[in-house]
């Protein structure tokens, strides 16, 4: 009688899959494909380039201008750190009521970043800018047509990763038009 319960019934030995049991075949192809994917996709965040510090300051600077020039207050302070505080006395506040301030004028401007020099010193960084402006109504900035810009950058983390921020910036001037500007 021993004999015929094993005939009926399939072995089930070490390591081997039972018959009919189609299931853990699928399961098994499965992770092998997600194991697949995950491992390439480790490999293009390894291996995909990344730009330089360099090119991700001067993409901040490209991104802060256009953020003056088109009036978008939301872009111009996408660019400033949280704990921004310059010689002139000015914070990140004061930075979000000139720009407010700014965003509701009917002055326009252009900006020109005629030189640039950078000193790249992970996490900080300084530039220095020979900035050119171009008002559409001259007289009512107060602000001169070129200004030799010291900007301070910090990389700080905002949400999951880190970016390059506007720590500070020197050789505006604002400090003592401040109250009249607004």
């Amino acid at each position: 009688m021993a004999g015929l319960a094993g005939l009926l019934r399939p072995s089930l030995g070490r390591g081997r899959i039972p018959v009919g049991m189609p299931g853990r075949t699928r399961r098994g192809k499965l992770g092998i494909a997600l194991l697949a994917a995950l491992v390439a996709v480790s490999a293009w965040w390894w291996l995909h380039p990344r730009p330089s510090n360099e090119k991700l300051i001067l993409a901040l600077v490209s991104k802060a201008e256009h953020g003056v020039e088109t009036k978008n207050r939301q872009e111009i302070m996408d660019c400033v750190a949280q704990d921004y505080h310059d010689e002139e006395g000015l914070t990140r506040l004061d930075i979000f009521r000139l720009a407010l301030h700014w965003e509701r004028s009917s002055e326009q401007v252009g900006i020109t970043v005629n030189e640039y020099q950078l000193d790249i010193t992970p996490p900080t960084a300084t530039g220095r800018f020979e900035v050119e402006l171009a008002f559409s109504q001259t007289g009512e900035s107060g602000l001169p047509g070129r200004l030799p810009l010291v900007v301070k950058f910090e990389k700080q983390r905002r949400g999951w990763r880190k970016l390059w921020l506007v720590k500070s910036v020197g050789g505006h001037g604002l400090g003592r038009n401040f109250e009249e500007l607004l």
